[in-house]
């Protein structure tokens, strides 16, 4: 994982939502493609492309609810100077029901839910709520 990448990548997804955009575009990677996965099926982001070419380019439809957006927030616990990691028995809990806890485990990217049911502990990334 780039830790520069994956941090610009929420921090996009952040911003085009409090714009009020449709979509945003950001460099991609294979760690990007795992978190859009996960926000897909947790109902952050309506649907996610990626462009083939030299550069890859990952295409996010942001998802709203009468025009007030799912990701009103998140919070990045590890950051490219300080990594947190948890074992799957201390894993945190979101700030609301509705949070997302995004951790990179051995088994790919999961919520912390998944994480936990599964008895695996791993990089904290993000919370999104």
């Amino acid at each position: 994982m780039t830790p520069s990448i994956s941090t610009d990548f929420l921090i996009r997804i952040k911003n085009g939502s409090r714009a009020s955009r449709k979509t945003i575009t950001a460099p991609s990677s294979k760690f990007c493609v795992a978190i859009s996965e996960l926000l897909k099926k947790y109902g952050y982001i309506a649907n996610y492309s990626v462009s083939e070419g030299p550069k890859k380019v990952i295409t996010i439809t942001l998802a709203y609810d009468n025009l007030i957006p799912r990701i009103y927030d998140l919070h990045l616990f590890s950051k490219p100077g300080r990594r947190f990691y948890e074992k799957s028995h201390s894993l945190p809990w979101g700030k609301t029901k509705e949070s997302l806890i995004v951790i990179s485990t051995s088994s790919g990217v999961m919520s912390q839910k998944e994480a936990k049911s599964k008895g695996i502990g791993g990089e904290i990334i993000a919370e999104i709520w």
